[in-house]
């Protein structure tokens, strides 16, 4: 019942950092007219870094495993291969598929997310 609790407050903060990630791409694409990989891949960084923090809080007991550098580190790189993930299907849905950017960004979230928490589970905390 714990993984339970634990997975469902992981999907709360996800969702808040989604949120984040989302408007924090939608604005660097569409209001400042940069490309869609770049602003997924800072957009990407900030919402991970609020996520490490809220996900602290809630979630995961930092420190555990590894000391504070080590572990954000460590979430920085299982987050880094997230990002690939994530660049990748934005160039095939928009650079192929001819998405919308901004549906684009949000699909290759979703599929993300299982990485990222799988990852972080079973190798940070």
């Amino acid at each position: 019942m714990v993984l339970n609790n634990k997975f469902f407050l992981y999907l709360i903060i996800g969702a808040i950092a989604a949120l984040i990630e989302w408007l924090t791409f939608y604005f660097l694409n569409q209001f400042l007219g940069l490309h869609y990989l770049v602003t997924t891949t800072v957009a990407f960084a900030f919402a991970t870094l609020c996520h490490y923090v809220l996900g602290n809080i809630a979630v995961f007991t930092s420190g555990v495993r590894y000391g504070k550098t080590k572990e954000l580190s460590l979430v920085f790189l299982v987050s880094s291969i997230g990002l690939v993930f994530n660049l990748l299907l934005m160039g095939l849905f928009v650079g192929i598929f001819f998405w919308p950017t901004l549906i684009s960004k949000i699909i290759a979230s979703f599929i993300v997310v299982f990485w990222n928490y799988s990852a972080r589970k079973k190798w940070i905390f």
